[in-house]
């Protein structure tokens, strides 16, 4: 089993900008924010891609790309 993977604490400018993400009309931002916070909160990867109805590679890759 693989260790849990969470991103990076947030900054309170990032925060904010993933909080205003979740009223964006485009899809691929609101998605994205919601994987972020969700993972901010403590989520694991397979918990967030069943409550967004995602694959869970899925998640992961947007937790790489945000801590990189």
């Amino acid at each position: 089993m693989r260790n849990p993977l969470f991103i990076r604490p947030l900054t309170e400018d990032e925060q904010q900008t993933l909080h205003e993400g979740l009223r964006s009309s485009n899809a691929f931002v609101l998605r994205r924010c919601q994987i972020l916070l969700a993972s901010a909160r403590g989520q694991i990867a397979r918990v967030i891609a069943a409550t967004l109805g995602c694959d869970d590679q899925t998640v992961r890759n947007v937790i790489h790309a945000f801590n990189t």
